[in-house]
């Protein structure tokens, strides 16, 4: 049950409404065209399920960046179609709001100092793919 304040703001909004114009037009505004960057990582020691979690530990301080949207880091399922490459160690998905936002974290020292000191010495070979949603 709605309050009695929140009634009265609803109903104050959805009669103040121009004419011709729908609630549901006023709250569909344009999507986000996210940015997403995809890394894909094969470790120097391929399988090795320690190795896989301490690139997965030390990875994770990349979340907190300020422009970081949401993180996602695992690791490969065995995939048992033949278009499933499960050939990688680890895959990350860093969401950001705009591709500015993908540059400012590209280039934050503290993404630097985590992949030239922490997840570098442990890789032996990366694919990145950088992406805009579809609007």
């Amino acid at each position: 049950m709605l309050s009695k304040t929140l009634r009265t703001l609803v109903l104050l909004c959805c009669t103040s409404l121009p004419a011709g114009v729908a609630f549901a037009e006023l709250t569909a505004a344009a999507p986000v065209a996210r940015v997403h960057h995809v890394v894909i990582v094969w470790l120097k020691e391929h399988g090795n399920a320690d190795a896989r979690q301490r690139y997965i530990d030390i990875s994770r301080a990349q979340a907190k960046l300020p422009m970081v949207v949401r993180y996602q880091v695992g690791t490969a399922l065995p995939g048992g179609r033949e278009v499933v490459d499960s050939s990688y160690d680890i895959a990350i998905v860093a969401s950001f709001e705009s591709q500015e936002a993908l540059d400012a974290y590209l280039k934050h020292p503290e993404h630097k100092r985590v992949i030239d000191k922490g997840l570098k010495p442990l890789v032996d070979r990366f694919l990145v793919y950088d992406f805009a949603e579809a609007p």
